[in-house]
């Protein structure tokens, strides 16, 4: 009977914080709150529409140019007789193709076309090749599409020349970084190595776009953020704190924990709204096809065996880490100044410090690479942290300070409202 009781009683309190929480996580969206993400929707919609539809054109199936958005649609619709596996057949079916294909007639006449956003159904597998040549000196451009090169001649000398090639741009790269040792580039060889060939080529221009945009404007989300949350602990305002709810019958603590709660869940929700929008327009224009593809396609130096999806996914993972970093430096911002728009003042600015961390890696070394702007980068796919010769995937590193990051907010802000008073 007591323990019923005690059961009956835990659900209650339990249904009482969640009901809190939601109460909490409703008042957040306010009117400031949801203009600045209609505003951070609509800046993305007008950056990808202007900028796709104006630039970029490309070659489709019967040799005509298509320009504006219809040219990704006939850019899919092209390169789907070249979606497979890079084998030795393959390989020699592409340069069969390549050689008599108006693409490469089109190309050598006009010179800059690849230069100035233009597209042909070649760039993946092309490119892909080339930079087994180029290496660190890869670029895109109509001189690195060619397919002239001895090492085609079967799939095995190709792929080891591919992999002597990211062994290269490893050593070569880290003169620069200094981010290994040489005990630690041997074992990223050994990684190169153990990678496994042949690798999957294709379309993935609506992907590619998606990845650039998606990262292009990423730090929109956190001048929301810096908006919507700054009113949370501020004693100034209708969702704030006041004495009311400092002398709540569940305490301040309880309190406290609904609010950290449902500001963590306006975090994420501004954050999948960003996310979703540019899911939805590049998929739209340009199609998501590609998401099985080897990652290498996109990333020439990813030592992991995964699709070009999943390395996604996990910067859209890293992108969400970031933001919760940052809202929680929001919300700790307003427990501090107790004023919403002080918060806001404060909170921009230290977003836009946060922001232009994200090329300073000369000025502050590896650092960089733990400011949570940097969150949702390529550096997840390509870059190791090393425990002595262990080498730990980026990905896990940026998890691990997330949540070091996130743990040391909540406890200066848990500490911070102890001592909360109203005047």
């Amino acid at each position: 009977m007591v323990a019923t009781t005690k059961r009956n009683s835990a659900m209650g309190e339990s249904d009482k914080m969640k009901k809190q929480i939601w109460m909490e996580y409703r008042k957040l969206w306010n009117k400031i709150a949801c203009v600045a993400v209609i505003a951070m929707c609509v800046v993305v919609l007008v950056h990808l529409f202007i900028y796709l539809s104006l630039q970029y054109r490309s070659i489709d199936s019967r040799g005509e140019i298509v320009e504006g958005l219809a040219s990704y649609r006939a850019l899919r619709e092209a390169a789907k007789e070249l979606e497979g596996v890079m084998d030795g057949e393959y390989i020699q079916n592409l340069i069969t193709s390549y050689n008599s294909s108006f693409d490469k007639a089109y190309m050598a006449e006009h010179k800059g076309f690849l230069g100035t956003a233009g597209m042909t159904k070649y760039m993946v597998p092309n490119y892909f090749i080339n930079y087994a040549y180029f290496g660190s000196y890869m670029s895109n451009g109509n001189n690195k599409v060619g397919l002239d090169y001895d090492f085609l001649e079967t799939e095995d000398k190709f792929y080891t020349t591919y992999k002597e090639t990211v062994k290269e741009h490893l050593a070569d790269g880290n003169i620069y970084s200094n981010m290994y040792t040489d005990e630690q580039l041997l074992v990223l060889n050994k990684k190169v190595d153990d990678l496994k060939t042949p690798f999957s080529t294709g379309y993935y221009q609506g992907l590619a776009n998606l990845r650039a945009w998606y990262i292009m404007d990423y730090r929109l989300v956190f001048f929301v953020l810096a908006f919507g949350l700054a009113g949370l602990y501020s004693k100034d305002n209708s969702g704030g704190v006041t004495e009311l709810t400092l002398s709540s019958k569940y305490g301040r603590k309880k309190n406290l924990n609904a609010r950290w709660i449902a500001g963590n869940l306006f975090i994420a929700s501004v954050y999948l709204i960003y996310l979703g929008t540019q899911l939805v327009v590049n998929g739209l224009i340009g199609t998501l096809a590609g998401w099985n593809m080897s990652a290498q396609m996109m990333w020439f130096t990813c030592l992991y065996n995964m699709t070009f999806g999943t390395g996604l996914l996990i910067m859209f993972a890293g992108g969400m880490l970031g933001t919760l970093v940052v809202g929680n430096i929001v919300m700790l911002v307003s427990m501090k100044t107790k004023n919403m728009k002080l918060a806001a003042a404060f909170s921009i600015i230290a977003v836009y410090v946060i922001t232009q961390t994200e090329n300073m890696f000369g000025t502050i070394g590896k650092f960089i690479f733990i400011s949570p702007i940097n969150f949702e980068k390529d550096y997840l796919i390509e870059m190791y942290m090393f425990i002595g010769n262990t080498a730990v995937p980026w990905f896990i590193v940026i998890f691990a300070v997330a949540v070091l990051y996130v743990s040391l907010l909540y406890i200066i802000i848990r500490l911070s409202y102890k001592k909360y008073h109203i005047n």
